[in-house]
């Protein structure tokens, strides 16, 4: 049986859950009618607001573990008289007759990083994801990986290059570093520069012209996160950990680090050891990543500590992140870019 304390759930957790079903970080905030309600409500929840893709529900953070689904039940009927979006139940840990109970009471409920029962919510975003299947157009890692390569290094006026110029051979195949380029060019970032076998290219404007008109185009390199109670042989330094480096932003309690899902898996079968839950005192938080955190080579446009990710895919990991500090660090990290 699990501890209370062990069955809370947080806004951290839920809105990393929240993106990793979504694809997107949901913006959540507190819920500024929750002054006015009655203490009988506050003793029980802390009560946020959700905002995903212009769709919103009225999330109830439950201080005590499960207890009666009748009871929840009431307390979502009297929020529903001042809410006319989802209401929805979140803890930190469900047993599967207890889920069945909420099922049955059609309560709409969250359990961070094990299960979404939110129908009405799905309905809400289901036009919204159709279409967005539809519209959606973005750099592949591999492609992103070469551009962001790129753009740290840098490349002087009516400079040309063939396709593997770019990218790291050990890296990226000839046929990835080909597509790469296709990409590149659909997009509008770069043209030929000559004709025949050996085809070469140049970028259609200097360095901060095209990472401002691809920024559309890119999304961040992290897939997901994992936690371990152990500091891996090798680290680069990510995430909050990579932007206190950069800005004036205090280091996080707990160190972030990068890995691509094949490194990271190596050093797993290395450590002999697995993967924890946030809740068990890890060590270190790991950014799983689409593309390599070590593919820049060369001199980076801003003078990171080698150990840290480059400053664009770091830049590109936050920039949904909704703490106002970290969006200050970051302006202030991409004002040091020297272009």
């Amino acid at each position: 049986m699990l501890l209370g304390a062990e069955m809370k759930t947080s806004r951290q957790e839920i809105q990393n859950y929240f993106e990793q079903i979504f694809g997107a970080k949901p913006e959540i905030k507190r819920w500024a009618k929750s002054k006015g309600l009655p203490f009988y409500l506050l003793d029980e929840y802390t009560f946020d607001v959700v905002m995903l893709h212009g769709c919103q529900c009225l999330l109830l953070l439950a201080h005590e573990p499960f207890e009666n689904a009748a009871k929840i039940r009431k307390h979502i009927d009297v929020l529903k008289k001042t809410v006319d979006y989802p209401i929805l139940y979140a803890t930190g840990a469900l047993q599967s007759f207890e889920r069945k109970r909420l099922i049955e009471s059609a309560i709409q409920f969250v359990v961070p990083g094990n299960q979404l029962f939110a129908p009405q919510l799905g309905l809400d975003l289901r036009e919204f994801y159709r279409s967005r299947q539809i519209e959606k157009e973005a750099l592949s890692p591999a492609s992103q990986a070469v551009l962001i390569a790129t753009l740290n290094r840098g490349w002087e006026e009516n400079q040309t290059f063939r396709g593997t110029d770019l990218a790291d051979a050990d890296l990226y195949s000839k046929m990835t570093i080909s597509r790469a380029m296709k990409e590149l060019y659909s997009f509008g970032l770069i043209e030929p520069a000559s004709s025949g076998k050996s085809s070469r290219w140049r970028f259609v404007a200097d360095p901060k012209a095209i990472w401002e008109k691809s920024l559309p185009i890119l999304q961040s390199p992290v897939k997901r996160v994992v936690y371990a109670d152990w500091h891996p042989s090798v680290q680069r330094a990510a995430g909050l950990s990579a932007l206190s480096r950069a800005s004036l932003l205090g280091e996080p309690s707990i160190p972030v680090i990068a890995f691509t899902k094949e490194s990271w898996d190596s050093e797993v079968a290395r450590s002999g050891r697995a993967e924890i839950d946030p809740i068990d005192d890890p060590v270190v938080e790991v950014e799983i990543w689409s593309y390599s955190p070590d593919h820049v080579s060369g001199r980076p446009r801003i003078p990171l500590p080698p150990e840290s990710v480059d400053p664009l895919s770091l830049y590109l990991s936050l920039r949904d992140n909704v703490d106002d500090r970290v969006q200050l660090s970051l302006d202030e990290m991409m004002e040091k870019i020297e272009w």
